[in-house]
């Protein structure tokens, strides 16, 4: 194949893989948005159900500590209810991670040939210049 077309291929490998990794940072950066904001949820359930314990022992009243642990068990249902969502984007950080590492790789694995021709070339170059240089000395010594 010509030079061209590896330019073309290598080219259309570098496209693909940084599209890739880029994809892989913006599937990751909701994960981590969405895991945060579900653990900022537990916390605030964890944060209300210690109130609801303490306003249980300073004995407040019965509607106070049902609005507080309803509040409790809402957070918790909220924060569940994005469990699924949680771990689907966990899931597609890891594919898109997979996939732009595997982008990469074949990316490497054409610059690495391509470099194995090169210095191929260079050494057939390098034979091909010799051969004529000895053609060259040769006739000499025959010519004197």
């Amino acid at each position: 194949m010509s030079n061209r077309v590896f330019e073309v291929l290598q080219q259309m490998l570098k496209l693909k893989k940084d599209r890739s990794v880029a994809q892989s940072k913006r599937v990751q950066a909701e994960y981590e948005r969405v895991r945060n904001f579900n653990l900022q949820v537990t916390s605030y359930a964890q944060e209300y159900e210690s109130q609801w314990v303490k306003a249980a022992q300073q004995g407040d009243s019965v509607l106070n500590l049902q609005t507080q642990a309803n509040f409790g068990l809402n957070l918790r249902a909220t924060a569940k209810s994005q469990e699924p969502e949680v771990q689907a984007l966990k899931s597609q950080s890891r594919e898109a991670l997979d996939k732009a590492l595997h982008d990469a790789q074949r990316l490497k694995t054409l610059q690495s040939f391509l470099a194995k021709r090169k210095l191929q070339r260079q050494h057939q170059l390098e034979k091909h210049e010799d051969k004529a240089l000895e053609d060259v000395l040769q006739a000499r010594q025959r010519n004197n």
